[in-house]
């Protein structure tokens, strides 16, 4: 978290918007691909970014009630976020070419995926305690 923190002071400066681009980018930290493609640790999996999307997750799949609605929630959740990441972004003049082409690319993709799968992780968990979904007359 000192990194994000950190890379916020460089970066952001006074800034509203790009410290709020800064914050949403940094919940897609977590590269799922070159955590398994490099030597995965038990202990590595548990990085904040990933415990925050299935928290996330769970949340939503709760409020949602049932496997299936808490499963569309949370990728709704994980799209949304990602939207509000790109239009923020757009705002405060970040390159965003440069995060979708070369060896960016992979990290880019690493955190997106890894968010889905937190955040369906979550879902799934939190749509089976809370329940199927019942509609009322």
């Amino acid at each position: 978290m000192t990194v994000v923190l950190n890379q916020i002071q460089l970066y952001g400066g006074t800034e509203i918007i790009r410290i709020a681009s800064l914050l949403v980018g940094a919940n897609f930290d977590f590269n799922m691909i070159s955590y398994f493609t490099g030597t995965p640790t038990f202990l590595g999996f548990f990085a904040p970014e990933i415990l925050a999307w299935i928290f996330i997750g769970y949340i939503s799949g709760t409020i949602a009630k049932g496997l299936k609605r808490g499963v569309i929630t949370c990728a709704l959740v994980v799209i949304i976020v990602l939207l509000i990441w790109i239009i923020l972004s757009i705002f405060s003049e970040v390159d965003l070419m440069s995060l979708f082409q070369g060896s960016q690319l992979i990290e880019t993709l690493g955190g997106i995926i890894s968010a889905f799968i937190g955040v369906l992780i979550g879902g799934v968990v939190g749509g089976l305690v809370s329940g199927p979904y019942e509609e009322l007359y």
